[in-house]
């Protein structure tokens, strides 16, 4: 919802679709800078603490982003700082989140299990940015902010009953040398670092979509912010539908398999978008491209988390999500710069054959067995 209210700001605060890139980009950001440093935190830290301290600080960046909006007094330079201070509460977080899952299955039942954390996440993509909509076109995007900012209490209540599950597992180290420890296991791992490659790839292009979805709906498909919710929201649900069918996908095929025929199905469908000005014709697109999205990044996710020894789960899972952020960070900028040249249905076109490229090029130079 966050996301959906930030980037619709500031279509009203500007027309420069650098700038609407670049609230995605402040999103993303955190992740590439703070990365390794919070996964480290979830490896020595009570987790459980971690979570319920961020999850304050992102309450009261949301609540003053909703007071600045109410009042008026929400510029570009705030909209954009307080996305960016959001995100890195989120960040220190992240890794925390995602080392407890290991912990609570076993290897057999993983894959699965971060698929039914994704269609958690997913179910919040695809309905959030909808009822955000509803809530900017009924009252204003102030709402949406604070909104969120009360979706945080749950969480620290739920933290603050939950016993943690973390252990300190580094010992007798100091932060610095944690890290180059967890990234030495990675970067020296070939499969590991194949897969933590191709995460930064796959996202940093498909992340055309969310950078420039904004400016495609008023421009192109010329809806309103609820529009815009119905957009962002298929491709939500294109998203919890992949990860349902994805376990019986995995029992007949496999990684390279399914990673190129997603591929390639995703760049059909963007290229199916960009020509269309028809609303129903963007819907079925968007929904076909978030299904795609989702099987690239559950297979490629899920197969990393399972080969990281339970010890630096922590520190892994946050070169991961570092890959993840830095290709969503690097590409929404780009993607934003490259439609303010050319215009959003050709940058979405030309997303479209560097994302066939990419998938060829990675199937035999970043190799994935799985």
């Amino acid at each position: 919802m966050h996301i959906a209210a930030a980037a619709w700001t500031m279509t009203t605060l500007t027309d420069s679709a650098t700038l609407v890139g670049l609230v995605q980009t402040a999103w993303a950001t955190p992740g590439f800078l703070l990365a390794l440093y919070a996964g480290a935190f979830a490896d020595m830290v009570d987790r459980r603490r971690l979570i319920s301290v961020t999850s304050l600080f992102a309450l009261i960046v949301a609540a003053l982003l909703a007071f600045l909006q109410w009042s008026g007094g929400l510029t570009i330079e705030l909209l954009i700082l307080g996305t960016f201070f959001e995100s890195v509460a989120l960040t220190l977080s992240a890794p925390a989140f995602m080392a407890l899952t290991p912990e609570l299955v076993d290897e057999p039942r993983l894959p699965p299990a971060i698929g039914l954390d994704a269609v958690s996440r997913n179910i919040a993509q695809s309905v959030g940015p909808a009822i955000a909509g509803i809530i900017i076109a009924a009252i204003n995007p102030g709402a949406v902010f604070a909104l969120n900012a009360a979706s945080f209490v749950g969480i620290v209540a739920v933290a603050q009953r939950r016993g943690s599950a973390a252990r300190l597992i580094v010992h007798r180290q100091s932060l610095n040398q944690a890290i180059n420890n967890g990234i030495k296991h990675v970067v020296g791992t070939k499969q590991l670092r194949n897969l933590a490659s191709r995460l930064a790839i796959m996202l940093g292009v498909t992340s055309v979509l969310t950078s420039v979805l904004p400016l495609f709906a008023k421009q192109s498909l010329q809806v309103a912010s609820n529009g815009f919710g119905v957009l962002s929201g298929a491709l939500g649900v294109g998203s919890v539908g992949a990860v349902w069918v994805l376990p019986r996908i995995r029992t007949k095929f496999g990684t390279e398999t399914i990673t190129l025929v997603a591929a390639a199905i995703w760049s059909l469908s963007v290229a199916l978008l960009s020509a269309t000005s028809a609303m129903v014709v963007a819907v079925v697109a968007l929904f076909i491209c978030g299904a795609c999205t989702m099987a690239m990044l559950n297979i490629l996710f899920s197969t990393f988390m399972v080969q990281l020894p339970n010890e630096l789960r922590g520190r892994g899972s946050s070169l991961a999500m570092l890959m993840v952020w830095f290709g969503i960070a690097l590409g929404t900028f780009i993607w934003g710069a490259v439609a303010a040249t050319i215009g959003v249905g050709q940058v979405l076109l030309v997303a479209a054959v560097v994302n066939c490229l990419a998938a060829v090029i990675n199937r035999f130079a970043l190799r994935v067995v799985s």
